[in-house]
């Protein structure tokens, strides 16, 4: 009996535990079936995810298409928009330029000068859009070359004085003795930071100081580190507004600032141009106390070979945006007999220009409104000069250029200067012009003074300039009573065996930018000349030792050179007179 009761609970006992594995068993299939439920679910939803992303993604790349386009049609839009203004502004700045050389009224000078100062600062704010955009693209290019930073401050203060006085300012600047007299960097940008930095300190400054330094920061065996400073004594700038003053338009939202003109960008392009050039600018302000905006650029030295080479090598093209530089004496061009060509769409820029000729004496003038009409004119005329428009209907100037230089290369004829007119200042559109076969580029809006350095630099004309003052001569021939030329001769001997050397000595002293030796220089020639009658080389004599004694002397190397046709002219007619 209790055999089979044990026997009974081993049976019980078994089948208990084949309940509770049956029990796992079916609770494991219903774990796995979840499982699987949820493994299927989590894998449809990373489908549907897979699906998004590939769905996004080609949105993503749909809209980075469609930005890179934007982009492409804004800088576009801007380099049309810029040229279509510029058109317009010619004739507005080329008139006043030609009314203020008029002889007015002082109410009427002051009315014109008001229209040509408009002018330049919508033509200012036309620039700063440009280079904002470049800068936004990733296009801004430095052009490095030599700058004399004593001469450039100089240069600036120049510019900016006029402003200063009329806000009643002082202005006052100090350069590092230590700053060397030659480097490397864009000197160009350099003075459009400066200026910028300058021009803010005025705007908010009445009655005040204004100041200016350029310190030696760090000096290597290569690169000198400079730091530079504008600081005046104005309205100063409130704390909350100085951390958004670098971005673009940040002047919109200074109501202090309502009444001031200018589209906040000056600073935003400044920044770009420190950070380019591989610096850093930042300001110290407090509101009613004043600012200081500070700056600081590495430029490198200048070789004293690279030096001598670019002190005494003439450039090219004109630099755009330098129309503020001084400004030479306009031509008095007699008639010529070879005429000048006219290739420009506009009607008021062709007739600004012609006036603009006119005014310098040449009058002997063909206008062509587009390249196809200029080729073919060209066929049929010997040219002395071409003025071509670059952007224009059916043929522009690009095409017309290369045409014309096929033509001259076929017909063997001899190659005419042709100068670009452009609005477009960039570096891009510069080297176009000039590997298309063009040799100069005058930028919109053209001026007298551009165009007439233009002139002086490209066309072959004679100078109507009185040579020999006869009055002189005269007056040394009577000091003979019998009126034997004899003292005159022997007057001419010593001064032709003298000139050569002296002339030599100006072209090197030019070569080494020695400005207080050039002005010596150039005076002890210049009284030389005069005391034998010689009038033309005296009066470029003059010019030379005037700027040379105002330390303008990036054009001297070239009016030197103008010396040497100057005194075999005033030889060749001495020689003359007395034989």
């Amino acid at each position: 009996m209790n055999t089979m009761s044990n026997a009974e609970h081993e049976i019980m006992v078994l089948r208990k535990t084949i309940e509770d594995l049956s029990h796992q068993i079916i609770n494991s299939k219903h774990q796995e079936e979840r499982i699987l439920s949820e493994f299927s679910s989590m894998n449809s939803e990373l489908v549907n995810l897979q699906r998004l992303l590939a769905k996004s993604n080609a949105e993503l790349t749909a809209a980075r298409e469609e930005a890179v386009h934007a982009n492409h049609a804004r800088a576009r839009f801007l380099a049309i928009m810029t040229h279509e203004i510029r058109t317009p502004m010619n004739g507005v700045i080329g008139m006043a330029d030609i009314l203020l050389s008029s002889d007015l009224s002082d109410e009427h000078k002051r009315s014109v000068m008001l229209i040509q100062e408009s002018a330049e600062l919508l033509l200012g704010m036309i620039n700063n859009m440009l280079d904002l955009s470049k800068m936004e693209a990733g296009k801004m290019q430095l052009q490095e070359s030599t700058v004399n930073m004593r001469l450039l401050l100089d240069h600036i203060i120049r510019l900016i004085e006029p402003k200063v006085r009329e806000n009643e300012n002082t202005i006052s600047a100090f350069i590092d003795y230590r700053v060397e007299s030659d480097l490397i960097g864009d000197g160009g940008r350099i003075r459009q930071i400066l200026l910028n930095l300058l021009s803010n300190a005025n705007k908010f400054t009445k009655n005040g100081k204004i100041e200016i330094s350029i310190q030696l920061k760090e000096n290597s065996a290569n690169s000198q580190a400079l730091h530079i400073e504008v600081s005046d004594t104005g309205i100063g700038i409130a704390p909350d507004h100085q951390k958004n003053l670098f971005q673009p338009y940040a002047q919109a939202d200074r109501p202090e600032q309502q009444d001031v003109e200018g589209t906040g960008l000056g600073l935003s392009i400044c920044k770009s141009l420190v950070e380019l050039m591989e610096g850093t600018i930042d300001l110290k302000s407090d509101k009613g106390k004043g600012s200081t905006f500070w700056f600081d650029i590495p430029l490198k030295k200048s070789p004293k070979e690279a030096e001598l080479l670019v002190q005494t090598r003439p450039t090219r093209t004109e630099q755009p945006g330098r129309q503020e530089e001084s400004a030479m004496p306009p031509l008095a061009i007699g008639q010529i007999e070879k005429p000048i060509l006219i290739v420009e769409d506009n009607p008021i820029n062709s007739q600004v220009i012609q006036l603009q000729l006119k005014k310098m004496g040449i009058t002997n003038v063909h206008t062509a409104s587009n390249g196809q009409e200029a080729v073919s004119i060209y066929l049929s005329h010997n040219y002395l000069m071409v003025l071509m428009d670059n952007r224009m209907p059916v043929m522009d100037g690009f095409q017309a250029t290369r045409k014309i230089r096929e033509l001259e290369a076929a017909e063997m004829r001899v190659a005419i200067p042709i100068i670009a007119l452009t609005a477009n200042t960039s570096q891009e559109d510069r080297q176009r012009c000039l590997d298309v076969g063009m040799d100069d580029i005058l930028t919109k809006p053209v001026n007298l003074d551009s165009l007439t350095r233009i002139m002086h630099k490209w066309l072959p004309v004679t100078v109507t300039e009185k040579i020999l003052d006869m009055s002189v001569i005269q007056e040394i021939i009577e000091l003979n009573e019998a009126g034997d030329p004899e003292v005159l001769r022997t007057l001419i001997e010593m001064y032709q065996s003298e000139t050569p050397k002296k002339l030599e000595r100006l072209r090197t002293l030019a070569a080494a930018g020695d400005a207080e030796a050039l002005a010596d220089a150039a005076h002890e020639l210049k009284s030389g000349s005069l005391s034998i009658g010689i009038n033309h080389l005296s009066q470029l004599l003059s010019e030379i030792e005037k700027r040379s004694r105002q330390q303008d002397i990036q054009e001297i190397p070239e009016m030197v050179e103008a010396l040497f046709p100057a005194y075999e002219k005033a030889k060749q007619e001495l020689e003359q007179l007395v034989n």
